[in-house]
């Protein structure tokens, strides 16, 4: 079967450009600075990742203090997702994402500097308002403008960095603590996103600046018999298959709660605490240890991209939750700082590569107009598990211990892709290998 396109009869079709498509060269450069725009928001939390259990002894608090602190920013970004990609329907993308991001900027250069528990949860709170509208937006124009014959790639470079973004964040925190004093580490925590904003008014990624209001042209595409939406007229008008696309977007909100559950339960919360207490590591060392998992996984992305090009999105999601699973496990067995370092990388690589479907499929499935709606509703069920998940971890570690937490966290993640799984075969909204 001709992979680049295919007629709702079923007949093979050729994908046609875009003409409003720049030259290869200039998608690919503009591709990487909305990523980078996206991860440096993403940057912005994981830099001060390192510091939050610090805070927790400047306070005089118990651990059991950094889950509302977590929390909070997730709360914030619940609010702020659908609200945020609606506004897409009528707000020009670029000058959306501009203010968002300087406001982000502002809030979180400030918030070192809370004198207590309850100033530092509401200034988590507000980061996560704009953090949340920033990357709803920048992800939006990106599942909207993807090129069809490239979308793995894309869609796997997007996933890569934003999912790997708060390690980097990570690192660079680790060096401001080890550097500086604690306030400035959240100072510190803006300093990529500025950068990425100073690059898109260089050189502005232009074709991911369209605007994405409904009486936009058609996508100009081909597509396929098995998505959920369809071409019912020969002016190319869509019609949406309404329960087969609420379907995917039911399966692909609940895989978005289990991954940003385990994301900001496991790997924002539970790991520096499990990683200072039982792993040996200090900020530097568990910022490398991130860092690390962020380069491999960064490594391995233009095969996993690849692979899903090619078909093979089910033979990336399977194994990738299954190792990534595995490796929670692994964390209360680790055996001083190597052992654990190396688990933080199998966790990284195999989540981060398990992430890209995902993507993919909304990419694939969702018309363009849509997109900001879409991308909303699945990241505020990603923000919601943000919430839940160092809520439940740190209530189940304080109260049944380590192993107990990250059986519940791996349980969840394992739970909620075996329900993408199911959605993917039944509706043929995937190619199966």
């Amino acid at each position: 079967m001709t992979r680049r396109g295919v007629s709702v009869s079923g007949a093979h079709a050729p994908v046609e450009p875009s003409p409003s498509v720049p030259s290869r060269s200039g998608i690919s450069e503009q591709t990487i600075l909305l990523c980078c725009l996206i991860g440096a928001t993403q940057m912005t939390w994981g830099s001060v990742v390192p510091a939050l259990p610090l805070y927790a002894d400047r306070f005089g608090a118990s651990a059991l203090i950094l889950g509302p602190i977590i929390a909070a920013f997730g709360v914030g970004r619940v609010i702020a997702n659908i609200p945020a990609g609606l506004a897409l329907r009528w707000w020009h993308p670029r000058p959306y994402l501009w203010a968002v991001c300087l406001l982000l900027a502002l809030v979180t250069s400030v918030t070192g500097f809370s004198p207590d528990p309850g100033v530092l949860i509401v200034a988590r709170v507000f980061a996560g308002l704009f953090g949340g509208a920033a990357v709803t937006v920048g992800f939006a124009a990106l599942v909207a403008r993807a090129s069809a014959d490239r979308r793995g790639r894309v869609m796997a470079t997007a996933t890569a960095v934003q999912m790997s973004a708060g390690a980097i964040g990570a690192l660079v925190g680790g060096l401001a603590l080890t550097c500086f004093t604690l306030e400035v580490a959240f100072a510190v925590a803006v300093v990529p996103l500025l950068l990425c904003l100073l690059w898109d008014a260089v050189r502005p990624a232009t074709h991911y600046w369209q605007s994405l209001r409904p009486s936009d042209p058609a996508p100009s595409v081909a597509v396929r018999a098995d998505t959920p939406w369809s071409r019912d007229s020969p002016s190319g008008t869509f019609r949406l298959r309404s329960a087969a696309l609420a379907s995917t977007v039911v399966a692909l909100a609940v895989a978005s709660f289990a991954a940003f559950f385990a994301r900001f339960g496991g790997e924002q919360g539970l790991t520096p605490v499990l990683g200072y207490d039982r792993g040996g590591l200090t900020p530097l060392t568990l910022g490398f240890a991130l860092a690390a998992a962020t380069m491999v996984s960064l490594a391995a992305m233009p095969v996993v991209g690849r692979l899903i090009d090619r078909g093979y999105r089910l033979s990336v999601l399977i194994p990738g939750t299954l190792l990534a699973a595995v490796a929670l496990l692994l964390y209360p067995a680790a055996n001083g700082p190597w052992q654990f370092a190396a688990i933080v990388v199998l966790y990284g690589v195999a989540s981060s590569a398990a992430g890209v479907v995902p993507s993919v499929i909304m990419s694939e499935s969702v018309p363009k107009h849509l997109s900001g709606f879409v991308v909303g509703v699945t990241r505020t069920a990603g923000d919601i598990g943000a919430v839940a998940g160092p809520l439940v971890a740190f209530a189940v570690y304080d109260s049944f211990g380590a192993w107990s937490a990250v059986a519940a966290i791996a349980a969840v993640l394992v739970v909620a892709n075996a329900f993408l799984i199911r959605v993917a075969r039944s509706s043929r909204t995937l190619p199966i290998p």
